[in-house]
């Protein structure tokens, strides 16, 4: 197969917007018909404030052609790692940083690896949502840089995809964490040669959501090939029903550590408010004023999907893996939330205040993206099949993780309890994939046998978690042994420290970052010191 064609790597959110849209401007009068939870198209979903707003006000990302990136390199693939008898093969994108790099020099290697969020393109080794720890330190280490495209998250160039046609039978069968990480040791030992490194160019993999589960699993699937790992807010336990998750949710809106801006009084009203609701839903006086204050036809509120979808998660988009302390705009993050929702002068009740977050949230929304220019300087195919890619994290979650967020009665979580059931949200898997529930078990409990879960064993590997990330419900939050340690980050959301710095940022974002790289550094250097040695 021939090499795709180099693009410039600069990629425009044109799913994001088309996504927000449905999700949110659909949903304000009516349910959207979609097979597959927004929640379950990518594990590392911000919310849609800090996907649509950058920080500190600004909006819009620069213009596309004041910023060029590196353009993709690429690399052949197997299909199939695992089957000797199949020959075929596929080229995968690789980007490059080489700015502080010197040939034949002991410098590190350090290794973004790719997941399941928008395709990933030349900012990952320049200004990296999942990696910037490592960008920000090239200069001072030397090190090389790589980010690696996971396989079939790049299928939106049907060039650079391991199938022909993603809606032939099976055509994701070829598509697992276990095939990654065969691919990112191919990488390796593809890059060693290409860039002449040896074995003093130590490896460092560095990944935050799926990413950072994956830079871990490197480490401990690949010793002989990655030295070290920095692996972020990675819920490293497999779960079928992921009541965690919606638990932390509640957790971080009664917390004011760092900044975060929460309280039990905001808690309990935003929980009351989702009770009353679901009160509400069972009469038909009560339907009526849900149409009256949220919108729509009081009939619809009637429907068992419409409640599921209106308030199984959450009437509005409640900031919490992606909350940021410093965003600008209304209702962006906790503490503005907070603040609404527990306004003493307000003679508004939780209810009406719930509706006037979602209705002031879908009018910024609207205006938004009526107002975005939306362009991308990247010509591509993508693969037959391929549509917004949403289908491809929802395999893994019915193959590999589950990670399904319920809402149950009588657990911590603020929505109308009961609505988003494990039958709810996992039904995807029957019907898109004719995968049943007693299989995707099976599957879940064999990655955490595959893995380790939480007690893995091996070494260097770092674990860095945020004190309000909903996805520390499943990840490694204290040192497992001395080569295994873990940071909590207080106050801090999904990954955060692994974005672009910014003056803005937490204090505890700020500190672990220095840790981060202490750790890494004190690693390298007690290699070094046994070379000398020997």
């Amino acid at each position: 197969m021939a090499p795709p064609s180099a693009q410039k790597a600069r990629r425009a959110p044109t799913a994001l917007l088309a996504a927000a849209t449905a999700t949110l401007i659909a949903s304000d009068v009516a349910v959207v018909e979609a097979k597959l939870p927004m929640r379950y198209a990518s594990m590392d979903r911000r919310d849609l404030f800090h996907r649509l707003w950058s920080r500190e006000g600004q909006r819009h990302p620069p213009p596309v052609s004041s910023v060029e990136y590196p353009a993709p390199r690429f690399v052949p693939q197997k299909q199939d790692h695992f089957d000797g008898s199949n020959n075929n093969t596929w080229m995968q994108a690789y980007y490059v940083n080489d700015t502080f790099f010197q040939a034949h020099s002991s410098s590190p290697i350090f290794l973004c690896v790719g997941g399941e969020g928008p395709p990933l393109d030349g900012s990952a080794v320049v200004d990296s949502v999942h990696c910037n720890v490592a960008v920000e330190w090239l200069q001072e280490t030397g090190a090389l840089m790589f980010a690696l495209e996971h396989r079939y998250y790049g299928c939106h160039n049907d060039k650079a995809c391991p199938v022909a046609n993603l809606s032939e039978p099976g055509a994701l069968k070829f598509h697992s964490s276990r095939q990654a990480l065969a691919d990112l040791a191919s990488f390796v030992a593809f890059a060693n040669e290409k860039y002449g490194l040896t074995s003093e160019n130590k490896w460092v993999t560095f990944g935050g959501s799926y990413p950072g589960m994956l830079a871990g699993w490197a480490r401990l699937k690949y010793p002989h090939l990655i030295f070290a790992s920095v692996s972020s807010s990675a819920p490293v336990h497999a779960e079928l029903n992921m009541v965690g998750y919606n638990d932390v949710i509640a957790e971080a809106y009664s917390t004011s550590v760092q900044g975060v801006g929460g309280s039990e009084e905001c808690r309990q009203a935003i929980t009351d408010g989702h009770a009353t609701i679901g009160s509400l839903f069972k009469t038909e006086e009560g339907r009526s004023q849900l149409a009256t204050l949220f919108g729509g036809d009081a009939d619809d509120y009637a429907k068992h999907d419409f409640q599921v979808n209106f308030a199984g998660q959450g009437v509005f988009v409640f900031p919490g893996q992606g909350n940021d302390p410093a965003c600008t705009e209304d209702f962006c993050n906790i503490a503005k939330v907070c603040k609404f929702m527990t306004d003493p002068t307000s003679t508004k009740t939780p209810v009406e205040k719930l509706a006037y977050l979602k209705k002031s949230t879908v009018e910024s929304l609207t205006r938004e993206l009526s107002s975005a220019e939306v362009k991308s300087t990247v010509s591509e195919t993508p693969t037959p099949g391929y549509g917004s890619g949403d289908q491809l994290w929802a395999w893994q979650t019915c193959t590999e993780f589950g990670f399904y967020q319920t809402c149950e009665v009588g657990s911590k979580c603020m929505w109308t309890q009961g609505l988003a059931t494990l039958d709810e949200e996992m039904s995807f898997c029957q019907s898109d994939f004719n995968i049943p529930k007693e299989l995707v078990a099976a599957n879940i409990a064999q990655s955490n046998v595959d893995y380790g879960s939480l007690h893995p064993d091996g070494s260097r590997v770092l674990y860095v978690n945020g004190g309000i990330d909903p996805w520390k419900a499943n990840s490694i939050l204290s040192c497992v042994g001395p080569e295994l340690p873990a940071f909590m980050v207080p106050g801090s959301s999904h990954h955060f420290w692994t974005h672009p710095s910014l003056p803005t940022d937490q204090e505890s974002v700020v500190a672990v970052r220095s840790k981060i790289r202490r750790v890494v550094q004190h690693w390298l250097d007690q290699h070094a010191e046994q070379i000398i040695h020997t």
